[in-house]
């Protein structure tokens, strides 16, 4: 893999020192420039050099609260500087403030964090930041049901320009595919893959972007040692290859240690050294710590306080006093040299050179529309492919339609058995109303850390996400009830009549889509699964008490009545009776001498249903669909606007 970089070295530095601009003369000849042209013009999109961008940081400080006066410094003023074409460690022992560090840095977690934060010697701007740089996070969260080809093609698509033809598409991913070792998986499904295929994968979905500027957290978390070596020398190669890369990793062998070109050692949130690998030791040792011979670096636990409490504190005061001496030094040649470009750009070196490019021309962002139909596809391939949420309900579905068929069979018109039937028609409501509501309980938290993922990582936007997975999963919120209604509908000998079963199969429609709905907004607002899904059935139970099966209006306390008009299968049990029992259908049969009812106005009155209550013919039922159809939307935007919330607290 190191053949990838070091193989086109020549090249690569004409080609470099060409399209940034440099004077002729310091490129050896007029052939040189020609080859250097004809080599980036073989170079495909994500491998094209960029120009150096340099993160600097200075007095990051972040703090959490703990209680209403307690507070917690995480990270205590630290600074440093990563540079371009360096692949940076930030080392330290658990709880020093790597990850923390990291997310600030990579502008997820600024809330609470002060300092500064620049780019190129300028202030970040991090709307711009997050165009021109990837945080490929510790849990590698991907769908389980695309294969490699499908997910990088996803990438491609929302990355890459429109204008490009789907070969040339083909022909980015490929080579990054090729580069990654991950050819061989094109075609295999994400849930089927290795540790390290899924680290290598998820760093090849932002590569189709070619980010300058790359942040991981602990890429070799959970692999073996030669998954880890082979991430780390990507890691490598990417960052010679002109990237700025810097990871966090928890105690690497002495073959990775020595593969970074700096590092940045953390403890309890301060900074006890940054610099080359060669300098550590000799800076231990000049600060009376000698490391063992023989002994690997990372382990020798100079940071976890393992050679007294009070060597933490002398070594953050020897290098912030270190700190102090090198940024006096500086400001001594500032006022004559300057290192930085004033402009908050990113350049992309092309074949025509000194040509610069803002950001948003680089990013390439595809539209809102080829974003929804992108993501709309790929909601729809991850929906049809889960054999248990998709197929499993498929078949549950139909089961129990014929099972409640068979054990209610033909009562639908007998007046002796209105109370089964009712019985029946509820258990029909609870059935498709939970199948609808747990399987997004338990789907959708994995989908939003996906979302935020590559939200953050701008490959799309809010609403186009929100947007395609609504619309993805609407079809199956039909179909799933004609399915089972049409099968109960018939088998339990309901009236004949196509109205009245268009009407009693709209509310159970509408019914799924508002439960679903609120299984969004769980999966949305709960801060883990385990949470989601035992709060799930646990909202259902108030919504059912008063939906007016159980306990009729005029039973209810006074001072309750009015959690009727929010429980929304109130409505969805009023228009199924009406649907069912209303619109004058007329006198029931009796096939038992002990008939209850003899016609459906007596059934509606002991159900205290008011069938004109609008005084319109047949009018209860739209509005009961009118109300259910409100409640989609009221818990949709719901849904929305707090997944928007939480979109916009990592800002």
């Amino acid at each position: 893999m190191e053949n990838f970089i070091t193989g086109r070295a020549e090249n690569y530095k004409t080609a470099v020192k060409c399209c940034s601009g440099e004077d002729a003369s310091s490129v050896d000849s007029k052939d040189s420039m020609l080859e250097a042209g004809e080599y980036l013009e073989r170079l495909s999109f994500w491998q094209r050099p960029r120009q150096r961008v340099d993160l600097e940081f200075n007095d990051v400080t972040y703090s959490v609260k703990l209680s209403r006066q307690e507070q917690k410094t995480i990270v205590h003023g630290v600074s440093g500087e990563f540079k371009s074409g360096e692949l940076v460690a930030v080392l330290g022992p658990s709880g020093a403030g790597k990850s923390t560090l990291i997310n600030i840095l990579a502008g997820y977690r600024t809330k609470d964090a002060n300092g500064q934060v620049l780019v190129n010697g300028v202030e970040r701007n991090l709307r711009q930041f997050r165009k021109m740089s990837c945080y490929i996070m510790q849990d590698d969260v991907l769908l389980p049901h695309l294969t490699v080809m499908e997910s990088m093609m996803v990438s491609a698509n929302l990355h890459l320009r429109e204008s490009l033809s789907l070969e040339e598409k083909e022909r980015v991913i490929n080579e990054i595919l090729l580069n990654l070792g991950l050819t061989e998986t094109a075609d295999t499904r994400l849930n089927e893959i290795s540790g390290g295929q899924r680290k290598r994968l998820a760093i090849a979905l932002e590569l189709v972007n070619n980010p300058p500027l790359i942040f991981l957290d602990e890429p070799t978390s959970g692999l073996d040692s030669s998954s880890a070596f082979q991430c780390i020398s990507l890691m490598r190669t990417l960052a010679h290859g002109g990237r700025t890369v810097v990871c966090t990793i928890h105690q690497p062998s002495a073959k990775l240690f020595e593969m970074f070109d700096k590092l940045y050692i953390l403890a309890e949130g301060n900074c006890l050294f940054q610099g080359t690998v060669q300098d550590l030791i000799p800076y231990l040792a000049s600060e009376g710590l000698e490391c063992p011979k023989y002994h690997n670096p990372a382990d020798y636990k100079v940071a976890s306080g393992e050679y007294g409490e009070n060597v933490i504190p002398r070594l953050v005061k020897a290098w912030k006093a270190r700190e102090e001496a090198e940024t006096q030094k500086k400001s001594l040649t500032s006022s004559t040299s300057s290192s930085y470009d004033s402009r908050n750009m990113v350049v992309s070196i092309l074949p025509n050179c000194n040509v610069k490019t803002s950001t948003d021309s680089i990013i390439h962002a595809a539209s809102q529309t080829t974003q929804f139909l992108v993501l709309f596809k790929r909601a729809a391939q991850s929906i049809f492919r889960d054999r248990i949420f998709t197929h499993l309900r498929f078949v549950s579905t139909a089961s129990v339609g014929l099972l409640i068929g068979l054990l209610y069979h033909g009562i639908g018109n007998d007046g002796s058995k209105v109370f089964n039937n009712t019985g029946c028609l509820f258990f029909s409501l609870l059935f498709l109303m939970f199948t609808s509501l747990m399987p997004t309980v338990l789907t959708f938290p994995m989908e939003k850390l996906v979302f935020i993922r590559e939200h953050l990582n701008n490959w799309y936007s809010l609403k186009s996400y929100y947007l395609a997975n609504t619309m993805a999963d609407v079809p199956l919120q039909i179909l799933f009830p004609v399915i089972y209604c049409t099968i109960v509908y018939f088998m339990t000998d309901q009236p004949n009549e196509g109205l009245r079963y268009t009407q009693f199969v709209a509310v159970t429609i509408l019914t799924c889509l508002v439960a679903q709905s609120i299984g969004l907004l769980i999966g949305t607002v709960a801060p883990s699964l385990p949470t989601a899904v035992y709060v799930a059935p646990v909202t259902g139970i108030p919504v059912l008490l008063f939906s007016g099966f159980f306990v009729n209006f005029d039973t209810i306390p006074k001072y309750m009545q009015w959690l009727t008009y929010v429980s929304y299968a109130r409505y969805s049990w009023e228009g199924t009776v009406v649907a069912i029992y209303g619109n004058k259908r007329g006198p029931l049969e009796c096939k038992d001498r002990r008939c209850i009812f003899t016609n459906s106005e007596e059934v509606l009155a002991s159900m205290d249903v008011e069938e004109n209550a609008l005084y319109l013919e047949g009018a209860k039922v739209y509005f009961d669909c009118l109300v259910l159809s409100l409640f989609f939307i009221i818990l949709r935007l719901a849904a929305y606007l707090v997944l928007r919330y939480k979109v916009k607290s990592y800002h």
